[in-house]
Protein backbone atom coordinates (compact mmCIF):
# COMPACT_ATOMS: atom_id res chain seq x y z
CA UNK A 1 0.00 0.00 0.00
CA UNK A 2 1.71 2.87 -1.26
CA UNK A 3 -0.39 6.44 -1.53
CA UNK A 4 2.75 8.62 -2.83
CA UNK A 5 6.68 7.73 -4.67
CA UNK A 6 9.62 8.78 -3.48
CA UNK A 7 9.72 11.53 -6.03
CA UNK A 8 7.03 13.31 -4.74
CA UNK A 9 8.53 13.22 -1.06
CA UNK A 10 11.79 14.05 -2.00
CA UNK A 11 10.20 17.23 -4.01
CA UNK A 12 7.91 18.14 -1.27
CA UNK A 13 10.10 17.39 1.78
CA UNK A 14 13.46 18.41 0.03
CA UNK A 15 14.96 14.58 1.82
CA UNK A 16 16.46 11.93 0.53
CA UNK A 17 14.32 8.88 0.92
CA UNK A 18 14.85 5.56 -1.22
CA UNK A 19 13.54 2.61 0.79
CA UNK A 20 9.94 1.53 -0.63
CA UNK A 21 9.57 0.09 2.61
CA UNK A 22 9.55 3.36 4.42
CA UNK A 23 6.89 4.61 2.29
CA UNK A 24 4.53 1.01 2.66
CA UNK A 25 5.20 1.72 6.58
CA UNK A 26 4.10 5.56 6.70
CA UNK A 27 0.96 4.49 4.73
CA UNK A 28 -0.15 1.71 6.44
CA UNK A 29 0.12 3.96 10.00
CA UNK A 30 -1.87 6.43 8.49
CA UNK A 31 -4.55 3.82 6.83
CA UNK A 32 -5.13 2.43 10.14
CA UNK A 33 -6.09 5.83 11.55
CA UNK A 34 -8.89 6.44 8.61
CA UNK A 35 -12.46 6.01 9.27
CA UNK A 36 -13.85 2.42 8.32
CA UNK A 37 -16.29 4.19 6.20
CA UNK A 38 -13.75 6.41 4.21
CA UNK A 39 -10.80 2.87 3.75
CA UNK A 40 -10.49 2.14 0.73
CA UNK A 41 -7.71 -0.66 -0.01
CA UNK A 42 -7.24 -0.04 -3.30
CA UNK A 43 -5.88 3.00 -3.27
CA UNK A 44 -2.48 3.92 -4.44
CA UNK A 45 -0.32 6.82 -5.61
CA UNK A 46 -2.60 8.43 -8.04
CA UNK A 47 -6.33 7.59 -6.30
CA UNK A 48 -5.97 7.97 -3.11
CA UNK A 49 -7.61 11.32 -1.08
CA UNK A 50 -4.77 14.27 -0.96
CA UNK A 51 -5.79 14.72 2.55
CA UNK A 52 -4.05 11.38 2.95
CA UNK A 53 -1.23 11.35 0.61
CA UNK A 54 -0.20 14.33 2.37
CA UNK A 55 -0.62 12.67 5.85
CA UNK A 56 1.16 9.50 4.77
CA UNK A 57 4.12 11.91 3.60
CA UNK A 58 3.79 14.04 6.65
CA UNK A 59 3.80 10.59 8.57
CA UNK A 60 7.33 9.27 6.84
CA UNK A 61 8.84 13.12 7.81
CA UNK A 62 8.01 13.01 11.22
CA UNK A 63 9.86 8.78 11.32
CA UNK A 64 12.86 10.10 9.44
CA UNK A 65 12.99 13.40 11.54
CA UNK A 66 13.06 11.96 14.60
CA UNK A 67 14.15 8.45 14.28
CA UNK A 68 12.19 7.13 16.84
CA UNK A 69 8.68 8.11 16.27
CA UNK A 70 6.98 7.50 19.86
CA UNK A 71 8.81 10.88 20.52
CA UNK A 72 5.40 12.60 19.19
CA UNK A 73 4.11 13.13 22.62
CA UNK A 74 4.13 17.13 22.74
CA UNK A 75 0.28 17.69 24.35
CA UNK A 76 -3.09 17.49 22.97
CA UNK A 77 -4.19 17.41 19.35
CA UNK A 78 -7.13 19.92 17.92
CA UNK A 79 -8.74 18.54 14.79
CA UNK A 80 -11.81 20.66 13.55
CA UNK A 81 -13.66 20.15 17.17
CA UNK A 82 -11.54 17.21 18.72
CA UNK A 83 -9.44 17.66 21.37
CA UNK A 84 -7.33 15.13 22.86
CA UNK A 85 -4.59 14.28 24.46
CA UNK A 86 -2.18 12.22 22.73
CA UNK A 87 0.97 9.42 23.09
CA UNK A 88 1.64 8.66 19.43
CA UNK A 89 3.34 6.97 16.99
CA UNK A 90 1.43 8.62 14.58
CA UNK A 91 2.71 12.35 13.81
CA UNK A 92 -0.02 15.11 14.91
CA UNK A 93 0.30 16.88 12.22
CA UNK A 94 -0.93 14.06 9.87
CA UNK A 95 -3.54 13.39 12.13
CA UNK A 96 -4.70 16.96 11.98
CA UNK A 97 -4.62 16.48 8.03
CA UNK A 98 -7.07 13.29 8.39
CA UNK A 99 -9.06 14.98 10.93
CA UNK A 100 -9.87 18.69 9.72
CA UNK A 101 -10.48 16.30 6.34
CA UNK A 102 -13.05 14.73 8.22
CA UNK A 103 -11.44 11.10 7.53
CA UNK A 104 -10.08 10.75 11.69
CA UNK A 105 -11.28 7.43 12.52
CA UNK A 106 -12.95 7.97 16.01
CA UNK A 107 -14.20 4.82 17.07
CA UNK A 108 -16.63 2.83 15.90
CA UNK A 109 -20.57 3.89 17.68
CA UNK A 110 -23.09 1.00 17.58
CA UNK A 111 -24.13 1.46 13.85
CA UNK A 112 -20.87 2.85 12.37
CA UNK A 113 -20.68 -0.45 10.71
CA UNK A 114 -24.29 -0.86 9.20
CA UNK A 115 -23.26 1.69 6.48
CA UNK A 116 -20.71 -0.25 5.21
CA UNK A 117 -21.49 -2.93 2.30
CA UNK A 118 -20.14 -6.15 3.50
CA UNK A 119 -19.99 -9.03 0.71
CA UNK A 120 -21.01 -12.43 2.10
CA UNK A 121 -20.70 -14.70 -1.05
CA UNK A 122 -17.30 -16.00 -2.31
Amino acid sequence: MTFFTIDEFNNKYNMSIDEQWKIEKACEMIYSQIGLRYRNPNWDDTSCPQAVKNAAMEQLRFIEEYDIPSLDNRGAIQAGAMVSDLISDISKDALRILGNAGLLYRGNPLNHNMGLSLPFDN
